[in-house]
């Protein structure tokens, strides 16, 4: 098994597919109301362990960085694409306890929301994964941007 601060480019595929795919499963669910609580409790799902996978993604990206050479040029790419980690994880962690709240809510009410409610904070849910979504993009790209034009692979520069 490589060494943890290796493992960040193996692992960082996983939330992204992960937390990429449940906001359609979300759309999905609500586009085929027969079939809402199964996929919306798949989109759920997915939703956490994008998270999980996530912050594993950060820690080894942590483990990475403490070994990678420090150019001026690197430091800012390096910077850049922490921060946006962060965002992307803060973004999805309050959309998935946004989420738990609602089924919380629901189950404590022992009903389900009014409809005219449930869809506005349906649609004000599915546009703030929309800026998670992109926010996981930009993260994407700021770490492709390291490996493929810094050259940093694994936490080692050339």
């Amino acid at each position: 098994m490589p060494p943890f601060n290796h493992l960040h480019p193996a692992i960082v595929h996983f939330p992204i597919a992960l937390l990429g795919t449940a906001p359609l499963l979300f759309l999905l669910g609500a586009l085929w109301p027969s079939q809402r609580r199964g996929i919306h409790a798949s989109a759920l799902l997915l939703l956490v362990l994008g998270l999980l996978g996530g912050l594993l993604a950060l820690a080894t990206g942590d483990a990475a960085e403490n070994l990678a050479h420090r150019t001026p040029e690197l430091r800012a790419a390096l910077n850049a694409h922490e921060l946006s980690a962060q965002w992307t994880m803060a973004i999805f962690g309050i959309l998935t306890g946004a989420w738990l709240i609602q089924l919380g809510v629901a189950r404590f009410l022992h009903r389900e929301l009014p409809p005219r409610l449930a869809r506005t904070l349906f649609i004000l849910w599915l546009l703030g994964s929309g800026l998670g979504v992109a926010a996981l993009l930009r993260t994407g790209h700021l770490g492709g941007h390291m490996v493929h034009d810094l050259h940093t692979h694994g936490g080692e520069a050339p």
